[in-house]
């Protein structure tokens, strides 16, 4: 069994069922196939809800501002690097169909963007508040009841890989979803194929080997969460994407607790302030750029 993310043979297990890379220090579940159909009954109609609630110690619905704060932090990235891209790689001709010019603001009115795994649907509808022409996909038919009303007829209920269409997007977001899927490669493979030429890919994510991974790495091991068949590194989904025909434009370090590493009142503010000095998190997002193979 190889490293989903270098393909490295190198590969040693660190806790039950779970295996480390030690070339690029990506996580992964043994025999992740199998081991997702054991546990893909976890996606109840309360999955969303009791893993947010366990995850943030709210609900989704008492927490939608900071959700839509996080979800406009993420658009203006989007909204930057489109703007910063040039014509398309493939011919480079401003007259081209094909081509996704955006040296013009207004060349960003109806983009068309899909949201892969779109839960709760708050994402999609930041993004259409700001013209984004929006598609959102989820497997699980219980969300339908807590999406936006002003995109509920914006999503379809399918797995990814069985969705089948010829459109092409200018951006495709997966927040918090690709370390639950089980064929990684393929789900990449398809998104490649899926967006225009400068199209822009963006993932967030938990990072296997991040601050509380790399500092208590047996406690982080032991709470991992069942459905995560994947917890990447940073050089590992880097590596991924590069040899999946993307260009990295930015990473960003998220997710700063402070908390898991250590309970002293005293030593919590250091902690804190070392972690943001050092830009180390415990997820990450990476924004990825389509180019040619």
């Amino acid at each position: 069994m190889n490293c989903i993310a270098c393909d490295s043979n190198h590969l040693i297990k660190v806790h039950e069922n779970l295996l480390k890379c030690r070339k690029c220090n990506t996580l992964q579940r043994e025999n992740p196939n199998e081991y997702y159909e054991k546990i893909k009954t976890v996606y109840n109609e309360n999955y969303f809800s009791e893993r947010y609630k366990k995850r943030h110690g709210k609900d989704i619905q008492q927490d939608v501002d900071n959700i839509k704060k996080i979800a406009t932090r993420r658009i203006e990235i989007i909204e930057n690097l489109l703007l910063r891209e040039s014509e398309c790689e493939g011919c480079n001709s401003n007259s081209c169909d094909g081509c996704y010019v955006r040296n013009l603001v207004k060349s960003l009115k109806n983009r068309k963007l899909l949201d892969i795994g779109c839960g709760s649907g708050i994402f999609l509808e930041v993004a259409k508040s700001r013209s984004f022409k929006v598609k959102g996909i989820d497997f699980n038919t219980h969300i339908l009841h807590i999406l936006p009303e002003s995109v509920r007829e914006d999503v379809i209920i399918r797995d990814f890989l069985e969705y089948e269409t010829d459109e092409k997007f200018d951006v495709v977001t997966m927040f918090f979803v690709i370390e639950h899927m089980p064929n990684v490669r393929e789900v990449l493979n398809k998104v490649w194929k899926m967006l225009k030429y400068g199209g822009i890919l963006a993932i967030s994510t938990p990072n296997g080997n991040g601050f509380t991974a790399s500092l208590k790495p047996e406690n982080y091991y032991s709470i991992i969460p069942e459905d995560h068949l994947y917890e990447f590194s940073v050089k590992g989904l880097t590596n991924l994407l590069q040899r999946n025909n993307f260009r990295i434009a930015r990473i960003i370090n998220t997710g700063f607790h402070p908390e898991r590493v250590t309970n002293n009142k005293f030593l919590l503010p250091l902690v804190s302030l070392y972690q943001k000095i050092k830009n180390l998190g415990d997820t990450f997002e990476i924004y990825a750029v389509k180019k040619l193979p």
